[in-house]
Formats: C-alpha cells, structure tokens, sequence
C-alpha cells in the first residue's frame, strides 16, 4: 500500500507522513495534559458540581462522563472516515495512473500506425516513379516510334499512336500528382521551407481567390524525417480545410524554431473565413489526425475558430527528436526503439 499523501505544508517542509502524525499525537497529548493541569489548579470538577447540584434531578453531574463518550465516538467516527478516505485516495490515484498508461499506449500505438503509414506512402511512391514511370515512359518512346514510321504509309496507326502518346503522358502526369500526395516533392532534397514553398505555391494556383503568406524562422536543417513529415502534413491539412471552407479568405502561416536546447517548432495557420463552431462535434478525421500526429511527437496542439472569426490552429513540437514511448511523451525515439526491442 503506497504512504499517505502528504499535506502542503508537510510537503513544502519536507516531512515524511509518520514525523507528521507523531506531532499531530504529541500537540494532541500535550493540548490534553494543559486541560488536566488547568482542571486541577482550578478544581474544575468541584466548581462544576457546584454549579449543577441545583439540578441535580436534572442528572447534569452525569454529563461528563456522557460528553467523553461522546467524543470517543465522534474520534473513532473520524479516524473511519478518514480510513475510507485514505482508500479511495489509492484507489483513485491507480486508476489515474492506469488512465495515464493507456493514454501513454494509446500515443505510442498512433505514432507508430503514422510512421508504418508514412513507410508505406514512400515505399509506393518510389515504385510509382521506379517502375511504372519506367515502363510508361517506354511505351511513349515506342509510341513515338510507331508514330514516326507510319506517318505517311499507315494514317489509321499514325492517329492510334498519337493517341497512345497522349494516354502514357496522362497517366505520367496522374502518377506523378499521386507521387506528389504520398511523399512531398523537395522534401528530402530542399528542406522543410522549401517543400511548403512549393505545396504553398500549388495552392495559389488552384485557388486564385484567397492570398497566402508563408514565414519561416530559424534554422530546419537538422529535422528528424518524423518532425519533416508531421509538420508539413500539418500546412499541407490546414491547405486542404481552407480549399473546402475559405476559398477567397487570407491565410497566413508561420513556421518558427526557437534556439536553445529545450527549443520547439511552431507552426500557426490563421484565416479570415467563415469559421466554424467547435462546440458542435465534427464528423471529419483532418483535426483529430493533426493532433495525433502532433501528440505522437510530444508536443501540443490546439485550434480556436468561431462562425465568423476565421479559424486558426497551433502546434507546438520539441525541437529534440522525441517520441511518444511505453513511458509516456518526450521519450527520445532511440530509446522507444531500444524498449520495443
């Protein structure tokens, strides 16, 4: 059974739970024994008698024997509840550390489901490119071929292998747009700035009617792949919910790294739209997966929006390369992976 909890000025003094309950007895006994000495001195009991032999038919003599009892009871009555007090205590600081635990499992689960899902995006993105981007740009060579041999003999095949031409740029050009959702183009050459440079410059060419401003602050060089992934999957979110609720509003996103060795990455994306009320419960996934993400890293996330008001998220990550491990947020990553071992 774990001790007692300490009251405040027991734990601001530094006292351990029995120092504390032996001076609660001694001040007790002592308090006791100043009554008996002033009792004697005073000749309680025979001034008392004297003030109820009046009323003797009263039985009023007989009252401190009753008020003792009384108060024996009321003691023990106390020291029951106390008891009880003390196990629910226990009990409820079990269930909060088992809350705590799950809640810690629950993280960890998600951050790992994130990273199988982003191995996964990148895994298919490179056999987009490597294989399919292959055999596709051979069947537009042989096209080419087909369509240079047959322009003044065969017209019919000559107008077959345009077309052919046309369908393998199609499906590059298709290909090449999936490639560019699963893993963000310049992101593994150009950083982190780069990337949402051009994921930024993509969405003022599709939605002409709203303005971007993209700020970056401080130094992104030395991001680990997990913190590059979340951070532009966080802009690259906010992007989309401006393309579906404020197409023609202003949007304004800061990306800033703080210096020094407890910094953190923060990334705020506001907008002037028509916002949206928190208060009713929204069936999409968008906010709850930026949040998993964020958490996944040991860090926090939160939004503000009214109707009206536009709407406007933060995210704040740990600068250091951390992970959600078995023991809770700000495990760093190769100590989570030695644990899974």
């Amino acid at each position: 059974m774990p001790p007692d909890p300490l009251p405040p000025s027991a734990a601001r003094n530094g006292a351990s739970p029995h120092s504390t309950v032996r001076r609660d007895l001694a001040c007790v006994a002592l308090i006791t024994a100043v009554a008996a000495a002033l009792c004697a001195i005073f000749d309680f009991g025979e001034l008392f008698y004297r003030w109820t032999r009046s009323a003797e038919r009263f039985q009023l003599d007989e009252l401190p024997p009753t008020l003792f009892v009384l108060a024996s009871g009321l003691a023990w009555f106390a020291w029951r509840r106390y008891r009880e007090s003390q196990r629910e205590l226990i009990r409820g600081r079990a269930l909060e550390e088992e809350a705590e635990r799950l809640l810690a499992d629950n993280r960890r689960l998600a951050s790992q489901g994130i990273d199988t899902q982003e191995n996964e995006r990148r895994h298919l993105a490179r056999e987009l490119h490597d294989e399919l981007g292959q055999y596709l740009n051979a069947i537009s060579l042989d096209a080419a071929r087909i369509r240079d041999l047959s322009a003044e003999r065969e017209p019919e095949i000559h107008r077959v292998s345009l077309t052919l031409m046309q369908s393998a740029h199609h499906v590059y050009r298709e290909i090449g747009g999936m490639i560019r959702k699963l893993r963000p183009i310049g992101l593994d050459e150009f950083g982190l700035p780069g990337a949402l440079e051009h994921c930024v410059e993509g969405w003022r060419e599709r939605l002409p009617g709203a303005s971007f401003t993209l700020t970056v602050e401080g130094d992104f060089s030395a991001l680990t792949d997990a913190q590059n992934i979340t951070l532009y999957r966080l802009v690259q979110e906010g992007l989309t919910n401006v393309s579906k609720f404020a197409r023609n509003a202003r949007v304004e996103i800061y990306l800033v790294r703080t210096v020094g060795e407890a910094g953190e990455i923060v990334v705020t994306m506001a907008d002037d739209g028509p916002g949206v009320d928190l208060s009713i419960p929204r069936k999409g996934l968008g906010l709850i997966g930026m949040r998993e993400r964020v958490e996944a890293l040991g860090g926090e996330f939160h939004i503000a929006s009214q109707p009206a008001g536009g709407f406007l998220f933060c995210a704040r990550v740990p600068a250091q390369a951390s992970r959600v491990g078995p023991n809770g947020p700000g495990v760093p990553a190769g100590a989570a992976a030695n644990s899974e071992k």
